[in-house]
């Protein structure tokens, strides 16, 4: 019998647009990303990693949305 992979699994696939969906509301309500303990460590280069997770959520999203509601 073959193993169904993590990446092609359903609950996998809804999990991951649940985060996504979490991050675009964070930016929307406009979260401070800036008060994070973390990033408080960071250079100002490297405060650019919040906005390429916006955009790599989007693009999550707007890739297996569509195909997930109409499966």
């Amino acid at each position: 019998m073959l193993k169904q992979s993590l990446l092609s699994s359903e609950f996998f696939i809804f999990i991951c647009l649940c985060l996504s969906v979490f991050r675009i509301y964070l930016e929307i309500v406009g979260f401070d990303f800036k008060r994070l303990p973390l990033t408080k460590k960071l250079d100002r280069k490297a405060l650019g990693i919040h906005r390429y997770g916006f955009y790599m959520s989007v693009g999550y999203f707007v890739l297996f949305a569509p195909s997930y509601f109409l499966s």
